[in-house]
């Protein structure tokens, strides 16, 4: 198993452990367990769902900046004037 699923038991992740990084205590494996379930609970907010409300297609995987100079590019390809305030 090259990687340990999220849904793993604790007997299986101690096999996991002791195959890649060799025996380990017993408070070892409890503070790598714990370690792991901490990891396993992160959230990562990208703001994934607002930009694919509020965002033309082209413009979801832009950051704010890339957006601004897309912006002032197409208003000077208009050939309006544009000034940061």
């Amino acid at each position: 198993m090259a990687v340990l699923p999220p849904e793993a038991t604790y007997q299986e992740f101690c096999k996991y452990v002791e195959e890649h990084k060799g025996s380990k205590t017993h408070d070892e494996l409890l503070d790598l367990w714990e370690w792991r379930q901490k990891l396993l609970g992160l959230r990562i907010h990208t703001d994934r769902a607002w930009r694919e409300r509020a965002l033309a297609p082209d413009e979801i995987h832009l950051t704010r900046n890339e957006r601004e100079q897309k912006v002032i590019a197409e208003a000077k390809a208009q050939g309006r004037n544009i000034e940061k305030v």
